[in-house]
């Protein structure tokens, strides 16, 4: 066996000789099987839709809207949360519990009322922003989506809001209802299709779409509840007794801000670039990025959501020399499950393309242009892996200058070998650099942890 996959086998088995009884692997295994149900249900609610509007203006229409409101969510909804974690675990493990609570609720507070700032921006701004974005809409469709938009902006508070209430309850190690709970927006849109049957519009999707949305901030808000002091001295407390930590989240949420932003736009990059090339090549970057998200759903996304919290204990603890062990430990058993799937989807990816899209005007050829990229996206899977646990580990020790500089370097590589590589290879070229700054970024991230930890021990 080569060192490499030796060396990757022996971290798996020391963390899996703990047993489904590790909170960590039984944390991982948990979240990976309900992403995974939360993926198929996400699966049915798209297959449904497809079914009843196919490509028709009212859906142009209202993915637009919700594609933009989604984008707003994730992003003021992660920065806030993001350095929230670290500061509210570091609060719980020095022994005050009561003040870390206080400060999750004050958190809360401020995120929403964020997220209402931001809507009743969007309201006044929607009618500027769709003409600017809809250039090939008629004023009819222009006129149709932004009045989705401004009907979708509950649903972007709700889940802008969903964001803060998930890392509160990961920060608890309480994951079941963190990562089941978006189920409730997919499940409740395939309902209201069913009830009103061939009578659905798109405005039975903005009514589910709204109600789901809200049920996922009730069932969170109702779990984090359940586990906070019923005194009135202590609600009182939150409203007049504000947490100095306060502003130190506040300081380091502008830097995720611009980070999550300079990285989000790397899609935005990768999308505008492959529509210089051939018709086409921008609907097969994407195809292969709905491949290669079924087996970063099962490894990334579950992996981050259990580690976070257990990073960030480790570093309010100072316990150096465990983190650099659960890094790892974590890296190596879940690299040996995905490398032979990375090797697999290389290999069968003309079948696996072809089983899943080639039907109706998705032709034998439209297979082997994804295929031909998709070999090249699937080299990032491992790479992305690393590069992602490791950058919890930066974030738990709310090292955000860094996560901005690489944010930036990861943005101008990703053009400047875009503009390089397609020029001879198309598409496959934009996969292919993204790949290697996936891999810049995994290495980069790695050094700095590593450097970070050596410091931080010869310093005490």
């Amino acid at each position: 066996m080569p060192p490499l996959l030796s060396q990757l086998s022996s971290r798996a088995q020391s963390l899996l000789s703990r047993g489904a009884g590790s909170r960590i692997v039984s944390g991982f295994l948990m979240v990976a099987l309900l992403t995974v149900g939360s993926k198929a249900v996400s699966f049915l609610k798209d297959a449904a839709i497809a079914r009843q509007f196919g490509t028709g203006d009212a859906l142009d229409a209202f993915l637009v809207s919700f594609g933009l409101l989604t984008f707003l969510a994730a992003l003021v909804g992660g920065g806030l949360p993001e350095s929230f974690l670290p500061v509210y675990v570091e609060s719980a493990h020095r022994g005050i519990r009561r003040r870390a609570l206080r400060l999750a609720v004050q958190s809360s507070i401020l995120h929403a009322a964020t997220l209402g700032l931001l809507a009743f921006a969007v309201y006044f701004i929607a009618p500027y922003f769709v003409s600017w974005a809809t250039r090939g809409f008629n004023p009819e469709k222009q006129a149709l989506a932004v009045s989705l938009l401004r009907q979708l902006l509950p649903f972007m508070v709700c889940f802008g809001l969903s964001y803060q209430f998930s890392a509160w309850l990961r920060a608890d190690k309480r994951f079941i209802v963190a990562t089941s709970a978006p189920t409730l927006i997919p499940m409740t849109i395939i309902g209201l299709l069913i009830y009103d049957g061939d009578r659905a519009t798109v405005a039975t999707l903005v009514t589910g779409t709204v109600a789901g949305a809200a049920l996922h901030l009730m069932v969170l808000l109702g779990t984090l509840l359940h586990g906070l002091p019923r005194q009135r001295r202590f609600w009182k407390g939150c409203w007049k007794l504000w947490e100095p930590k306060l502003g130190r989240i506040c300081r380091h949420t502008a830097h995720f801000l611009f980070a999550g932003g300079i990285f989000s736009s790397s899609v935005v990059v990768d999308q505008t670039m492959a529509a210089w090339l051939p018709p086409g090549s921008v609907a097969v970057l994407g195809y292969t990025e709905k491949i290669c998200g079924i087996i970063l759903a099962v490894t990334v996304a579950p992996s981050c959501d259990v580690l976070f919290p257990y990073f960030a204990d480790k570093v309010a603890r100072r316990d150096w020399l465990g983190v650099k062990h659960q890094l790892w430990v974590s890296a190596g058993a879940i690299l040996a499950l995905a490398l032979p799937a990375v090797l697999m989807l290389c290999w069968l990816a003309p079948w696996v393309v072809s089983l899943l899209f080639q039907r109706g005007s998705f032709t034998s050829e439209d297979t082997l242009r994804v295929a031909e990229v998709l070999r090249f996206a699937a080299l990032q899977i491992p790479f992305y892996i690393v590069g992602s646990l490791a950058s919890r580990v930066v974030v738990a020790m709310q090292a955000t200058h860094f996560i901005i500089w690489i944010s930036v370097i990861g943005l101008i590589g990703n053009a400047g070998l875009n503009w390089v590589l397609m020029k001879n290879m198309g598409a496959a070229g934009i996969a292919l650099s993204t790949v290697l700054i996936q891999m810049t970024s995994a290495v980069l991230a790695c050094l700095y942890v590593l450097r970070q930890i050596k410091d931080r021990l010869k310093n005490g």
